[in-house]
């Protein structure tokens, strides 16, 4: 059986604006590679992943870094937009809602908003069976008729990338498991714009009106989730940030504490070496008892939380 897919090659400095007001019907299959840009519209959820080099995005839920291995997923609403390394190749498929609703309501195929890495070998298995849907297109965009069998293999390959979920599922409150789904998707849409917004405090307020939920009911249901309250994971977050901008950056000491919130050098220095064991001063000149492990700190912090 054949299905309609879009598909979409952004290369070389290309950009792209979709259509913010068109509701599409099939889903699009892009991909953007060295110095492209692409901008989605508010009706779409969409999924990323990084093959090679590094991706910027802006959404609504915040701004994101993600480097070869990494992916995202954006719920409707978030309108990313993304732009890529000149030795960028990243990959994506945005959903029109009619599918989006399909997947949550499949035992299989349910994504929920997130981020996380791929292993090497299950990047391989992505990457071939984008292939074996999209072919070898041409740039620019264009419609094809794609194997309903293979797009549901690739659906299925991404949305094996959020597998072990399902022990948080089951700790959100519902009698039945899609409302417990659809609390769930707004719990990590509350995670995401904290990993979005590690320049700053994120107020409790913000995430509950996100989650259209009280106060009280958001905060009780998200430690229920996840085990903490939303403060104790917006500083992990925002100073596993301010790890990276000490490892790649030349800012002060003091320019990277505030740019991760704190409100000064001291709060952010004690803050720093009680998570750390060390000062950001040692951290950045690499002295005794600062970890040799180089991966991305906002990652390993996503990574304690879920």
């Amino acid at each position: 059986m054949q299905v309609q897919v879009q598909v979409l090659w952004l290369d070389r400095g290309d950009s792209q604006e979709l259509e913010r007001g068109m509701e599409r019907q099939a889903p699009l299959l892009a991909t953007v590679a060295r110095g492209a840009s692409l901008a989605l519209g508010p009706a779409e959820a969409s999924l990323w992943l990084v093959l090679r080099g590094g991706l910027d995005i802006a959404a609504r839920t915040g701004t994101f870094r993600l480097e070869a291995g990494q992916w995202i997923h954006f719920d409707r609403g978030a309108s990313p937009v993304l732009h890529a390394g000149e030795r960028t190749v990243a990959i994506g498929v945005a959903v029109p809602a009619d599918i989006q609703l399909q997947l949550l309501r499949s035992p299989q195929l349910a994504l929920f908003p997130g981020r996380g890495v791929v292993p090497a070998l299950a990047r391989r298995l992505l990457t071939r069976r984008w292939r074996a849907v999209i072919g070898t297109p041409a740039r620019g965009s264009q419609a094809i008729a794609a194997d309903r069998w293979q797009v549901d293999r690739l659906l299925r390959a991404l949305a094996g990338l959020q597998q072990g979920q399902q022990a948080l599922i089951a700790r959100c409150p519902g009698r039945s498991l899609m409302h417990r789904r659809q609390v769930y998707a707004r719990m990590q849409r509350a995670l995401q714009y904290l990993q979005g917004h590690t320049d700053r405090v994120v107020r409790i307020g913000e995430l509950a009106e996100l989650s259209s939920m009280s106060v009280w009911y958001f905060t009780k249901t998200f430690r229920a989730v996840y085990g903490e309250c939303p403060q104790a994971i917006s500083v992990r977050l925002r100073l596993a940030n301010s790890a990276r901008l000490i490892r790649e950056t030349p800012l002060s000491i003091t320019e990277i504490g505030a740019a991760s919130g704190f409100e000064n050098n001291c709060s952010f220095s004690r803050a720093f070496r009680t998570h750390f064991g060390v000062s950001p001063s040692l951290y950045r000149n690499g002295g005794p008892g600062v970890s040799t492990d180089r991966a991305n700190p906002v990652d390993r912090a996503c990574g304690a939380v879920a």
